[in-house]
């Protein structure tokens, strides 16, 4: 388990000068505290030096090759127990930047991760709105896909996953879909070959154990919360949200902040899953529609 460069000073600083920082430690406790980072890549999240913290992704090797690549303390695939992957529980937080999307069953990750926090340990992630990259072409994800996924149990992308992500990926940038470009429009990601791509892709999916990485999920941040609400409802999804951060303008990507709830007896907590998503849900739809005024402007 690692500790933050940063001394607490420079942190705050550097906290208060970058709201993505702020999003992402989001709660998390000063000015000590151990935590875990998921997927890292050569970008760790600058921390404090008081807060230690572990380093997981879905295989060990994961980043290998990768220039500048923190060294990945644990590999998990994101399905069954992490408590036994890590050898300890009781964390205080975790942070998942850009990487829930990759996530082949997101529901059994979600889980996992609730179950080594302490009560009242956070998980901050960010993820792409697919309204402002490369994803604009697809469907947003569906509860049912989220459960075929946690029923199956995947530990690696499915040929769907795969198949989807390669031929519907759209060549699209932020700032030209905030100037108005209809995204629509945008040639495939892959060329003229996106098709075939896609096709061999998912034959090859089924036909080996290697991992493929893709955009298993795709979202708004609405329509995260709406899955959200239904696996809330299915027992599927233990946390209580504490905030959801629409995408600014400009940008591509959302926040949301979760916390494992000091009160887990099931009727206590769908009353406070119930109350945190009406109130966000309202949040965001008037955020939804600053937005849409602002991409058309």
């Amino acid at each position: 388990m690692r500790t933050g460069a940063l001394s607490l000073d420079a942190f705050l600083a550097r906290r208060a000068a970058d709201r993505r920082l702020a999003r992402l430690t989001h709660d998390v406790g000063l000015p000590e505290g151990k935590g875990l980072e998921f997927g890292p890549g050569a970008n760790p999240t600058p921390l404090p030096a008081g807060l230690r913290v572990a380093y997981v992704d879905h295989a060990r090797e994961a980043q290998a090759g990768l220039p500048g690549a923190v060294p990945i303390d644990h590999g998990w695939a994101g399905s069954g127990p992490l408590g036994p992957v890590l050898g300890e529980t009781g964390f205080d937080f975790a942070i998942a930047a850009q990487v829930a999307q990759y996530v082949p069953n997101l529901l059994g990750w979600l889980r996992g991760i609730h179950a080594v926090l302490r009560p009242g340990g956070v998980l901050n992630l960010s993820l792409p709105d697919k309204r402002f990259m490369f994803d604009a072409g697809r469907a947003a994800s569906s509860t049912a896909e989220l459960v075929e996924a946690d029923l199956l149990a995947y530990t690696r992308p499915s040929a769907r996953q795969l198949f989807a992500h390669t031929h519907e990926a759209r060549a699209v940038e932020p700032a030209r879909v905030w100037a108005g470009e209809d995204p629509a429009r945008a040639p495939p990601l892959c060329g003229e070959a996106a098709l075939a791509l896609a096709h061999a892709r998912a034959v090859e999916a089924l036909a080996c154990e290697a991992y493929g990485a893709c955009h298993c999920w795709v979202f708004t941040p609405l329509s995260f919360l709406d899955r959200v609400e239904d696996a809330a409802r299915l027992g599927l999804f233990p946390f209580v949200l504490n905030q959801v951060a629409a995408t600014e303008p400009g940008g591509f990507e959302f926040y949301v902040s979760m916390r494992r709830a000091t009160e887990e007896e099931p009727s206590a907590l769908q009353s406070l899953q119930d109350g945190a998503i009406h109130h966000l849900r309202g949040i965001l739809a008037r955020q939804h529609r600053v937005a849409a005024l602002l991409a058309g402007a």
